[in-house]
């Protein structure tokens, strides 16, 4: 099934005091490229959540914004280092002294001393169990966005298949014109020359005619161009059906059909082909404009 390199997720839940918002945007882009945004307390998160989401999304620019609020049940500990208190009590007291100060170190001042006092996240299995919550959001939201990405891929696939049945249409007028070619060509030089004879005093060489038909026949001869172009649209019709990300597949198919769409319009001296090689080469153009948001 198409999916759409565009498309939105969100969930939402609370647990205790904690409320989470996880929300994924995705837009076109060449290749997979996956940012994630977390609380900086959770940033150990980030490439659990990055491949997490990856699974979900093969192809294209995805940002997954984590935010959260409230606070767990985990406490802050705070530790005091003993020995760089007393040596600081130690110095105090001596520069005292030394010095004859009237202004003694006090408590606050040790608190506010760099490496007395050291905080740190108490560890809480309580941790552990939001993490996995945590990604069990991520990996719903990622679900949200993929179901709308496949709602999109169905228009984007309709679409598509109309197209290519449009150019398949054309491509088969043009293969049963593609024989008549010759026979046009040959009337018009016929009746050209005819037209001549009566004006010069020289005979009609049926041979060097016939010759003139041949080496227009071989020279815009378009068989081979027919059957890549038939080729490549079946090709095309076949990744359609595909469940894999198809949208680098189908933009190089394209440039291909426009290829041959290019050659035959050139090489086929017929107004009615070169017309319907116009009207594929417009329809291909269009193709080529969805193609660019299909994963």
């Amino acid at each position: 099934m198409i999916r759409s390199m565009t498309g939105y997720g969100r969930k939402e839940d609370s647990k205790g005091s904690i409320r989470a918002t996880v929300e994924i945007r995705a837009v076109n882009h060449r290749f997979s490229e996956i940012v994630v945004r977390l609380p900086k307390v959770w940033n150990m998160l980030e490439d659990s959540i990055r491949k997490l989401v990856a699974q979900y999304v093969k192809r294209g620019r995805v940002d997954v914004t984590v935010s959260v609020e409230g606070k767990s049940s985990s406490a802050t500990v705070m530790d005091i280092d003993w020995d760089v208190a007393e040596q600081l009590v130690s110095i105090s007291r001596e520069m005292t002294q030394r010095f004859a100060l009237e202004t003694p170190l006090t408590v606050k001042d040790l608190l506010h001393f760099p490496g007395v006092i050291h905080t740190k996240e108490s560890e809480d299995d309580n941790v552990e169990e939001l993490a996995e919550w945590l990604q069990d959001l991520v990996r719903g939201a990622a679900m949200d966005l993929v179901s709308m990405k496949e709602t999109e891929g169905k228009l984007l696939h309709a679409d598509l298949a109309s197209r290519l049945t449009a150019v398949n249409t054309w491509t088969r007028e043009i293969s049963q014109l593609a024989p008549l070619c010759k026979e046009d060509y040959k009337g018009r030089l016929e009746q050209r020359v005819s037209e001549w004879a009566g004006l010069t005093p020289f005979e009609l060489d049926a041979a060097r005619v016939a010759q003139e038909v041949a080496f227009f026949a071989d020279k815009s001869d378009i068989s081979e161009e027919l059957t890549r172009l038939d080729s490549h649209c079946q090709q095309f019709a076949n990744q359609l059906g595909k469940e894999e990300a198809i949208g680098r597949k189908l933009d190089f198919l394209l440039q291909e059909m426009n290829r041959e769409a290019n050659t035959i319009a050139s090489k086929a001296n017929h107004l009615r082909i070169q017309h319907l090689a116009v009207e594929i080469k417009t329809e291909l153009e269009k193709m080529r404009e969805q193609i660019q948001n299909v994963e």
